[in-house]
């Protein structure tokens, strides 16, 4: 019988392309199943290689052609799956490797409290693969801030309401979509905050390759919408910079900067020359930065 209902579950959650699911969505669906039977054929399944346990109580399918040895979720995946329940957006570096721009590379492991579980949990996957970070914008905080799901690092990041907005239903795959911010938002949240970005060369490069694309009256709106200076001051910054077309939107965003200075990228130095027409900090070279974008 329990043969019959770890295929049965399989099929069922497949074919609604839930890939992913809870302990309580499999309750739901088989309620004649007592709890503790339920548990217990699920950990059969992960032993069996048909699920992986994302953690506690969330699974994923294993798809029939993957060593269940091996296997490892797409971490927008299981971004989806971990935020379910709650409102959120997958964001900054994750954004810009959805939308193919730039993105960056794993994070530093000093930086991270459970360092040595990370590391332990690398050094026993068995693949040579890079981990990327998992960037996920909530609404409400999430405790702790940076979380390991099957050894890749995820980075919750609260949005203000007033904020939380830009994302839709993007493909991640060939077979589901998740809450991504559109191309418009990631331009405006990674000017905001670089450091989730790898820093304003990622950005500049972003921006760069986004250009063709980006729909520039939303693009312009969002930033009304969005209220933060320093996003502004640095989108100005790296279009004039790369020589980006300049239109009268842009001029009047110059009118909008305020008194205050902001740094140009707020992870790297506090050192640099001044630009009054900016009223930045210029911490990094630009002439590197145009190197890199045009490299």
């Amino acid at each position: 019988m329990s043969k019959q209902l770890k295929w049965n579950i399989i099929k069922h959650f497949s074919s609604k392309k839930m890939f992913g699911f809870k302990t309580k969505d499999v309750a739901s669906e088989f309620p004649e199943k007592y709890g503790g039977q339920l548990n217990r054929v699920l950990a059969q399944m992960i032993e069996e290689g048909m699920l992986c346990k994302l953690a506690r109580d969330h699974y994923h399918i294993i798809p029939a052609t993957e060593n269940p040895d091996t296997y490892i979720p797409d971490s927008h995946q299981v971004a989806k799956y971990i935020m379910q329940d709650k409102e959120y957006y997958i964001g900054y570096a994750s954004a810009m490797r959805i939308h193919k721009l730039a993105f960056q590379p794993t994070l530093n492991l000093a930086k991270l409290n459970n360092a040595k579980q990370y590391k332990t949990k690398l050094n026993a996957a068995k693949d040579n693969e890079p981990k990327l970070n998992e960037f996920v914008v909530t609404k409400d905080q999430m405790k702790p801030a940076i979380r390991i799901f099957l050894g890749i690092p995820y980075q919750f990041v609260r949005q203000d309401t007033i904020r939380f907005f830009g994302s839709s239903s993007i493909w991640i795959n060939q077979h589901e979509k998740a809450l991504v911010s559109d191309l418009e938002k990631t331009i405006v949240d990674m000017t905001a905050n670089p450091q989730y970005c790898g820093g304003i060369i990622k950005v500049a490069q972003a921006i760069f390759q986004a250009e063709d694309r980006t729909i520039h009256d939303k693009l312009f709106y969002y930033f009304a919408r969005y209220q933060v200076k320093s996003a502004k001051k640095r989108f100005l910054f790296l279009i004039d910079l790369l020589g980006l077309e300049w239109t009268e939107d842009h001029e009047r965003m110059m009118e909008e900067l305020g008194s205050g200075t902001t740094l140009l990228d707020p992870g790297a130095t506090n050192r640099g020359r001044s630009s009054k027409k900016f009223r930045m900090i210029i911490n990094v070279d630009p002439n590197h930065i145009k190197k890199k974008v045009e490299g």
